[in-house]
């Protein structure tokens, strides 16, 4: 049975960071509940935009930042995330994947009402993996929507055997980003993200990581933000995989090509041999 929360408010973030916290007992039978919430009227907070822009390496325009309706929408994943009948702890889960449609520009006075639902899962050989639909409409009508693809690891991928990566593709456009150890701290002011692994060594140490890593929606965004010129205003489905965790600081490499509608791109580490994230965008 579905069960749709209807706010009049964007959640108190801190308040579910607290939620998110509290451990849960999971069993081998997961289920997905058929959960959704949605918010209306939600109005650009200028301020917040204008540090998300600076964050990210977008110039201040008229239209917000294809990304930026996921941050509107992230109070309302937790809420999704931190209900009680949703089955999995959140500490762990790991983001693998990212699709945005933006089929118009959204202006930044524009009124925009939120939905987000969870999507039936789906058993893999390391896990269970679902989805986070997210639609943002104008007037009634979808202007940009989200599937976010999200993992709670229940074993390790099996290495033995396993072939060897294909080389890398080379695209002919390249420019490297040096990014500082605050990023981390730097996005999660602006994204409401504050998970432990993106802000200090000594936190994310705390979850297996030996340094700070970036939030993977960040190096979207970052590539978003760099093919800008690229997609001026025309409507475009941006898709990416999360590969390898950018530690922070670091040097990165972006590379990128267009040919036709289609613009090919992904970012590495400074040696170029190993992939951070993948990404295709469509012209539509």
């Amino acid at each position: 049975m579905s069960h749709t929360q209807h706010l009049s408010e964007s959640p108190n973030i801190f308040s579910l960071f607290s939620k998110a916290a509290l451990p849960k007992k999971t069993t081998k039978h997961i289920v997905i509940p058929e959960l959704s919430v949605d918010l209306k009227g939600i109005k650009t907070d200028e301020e917040l935009l204008k540090h998300y822009s600076r964050v990210c390496g977008f110039k201040s325009k008229a239209h917000l930042p294809a990304t930026f309706p996921h941050i509107m929408a992230f109070p309302l994943h937790m809420k999704l995330l931190t209900d009680s009948k949703f089955p999995l702890p959140l500490l762990g889960l790991v983001h693998l994947k990212n699709s945005i449609t933006q089929y118009r520009p959204l202006n930044t006075s524009e009124i925009i009402d939120l939905s987000c639902s969870l999507s039936k899962k789906r058993n893999t050989a390391i896990g269970t993996q679902f989805d986070i639909i997210t639609k943002a409409l104008v007037a009634g009508k979808v202007v940009w929507e989200e599937s976010t693809t999200i993992l709670h690891r229940t074993k390790k991928a099996d290495t033995q055997g396993k072939k060897r990566h294909p080389a890398l593709p080379n695209y002919q456009n390249i420019e490297t980003w040096d990014l500082s150890t605050k990023l981390g701290r730097q996005y999660a002011k602006v994204s409401s993200d504050f998970n432990l692994i993106h802000l200090y060594s000594w936190s994310a140490k705390l979850f297996g990581f030996n340094k700070a890593i970036i939030h993977g929606m960040w190096t979207k965004t970052r590539c978003i933000a760099a093919l800008t010129e690229q997609l001026g205003e025309q409507p475009f489905k941006v898709d990416v995989d999360f590969k390898l965790p950018v530690f922070l600081p670091d040097a990165v490499t972006f590379n990128w090509q267009q040919e036709d509608k289609a613009i090919n791109f992904q970012l590495l580490n400074k040696e170029q041999t190993k992939p951070h994230l993948k990404g295709h965008i469509t012209l539509l």
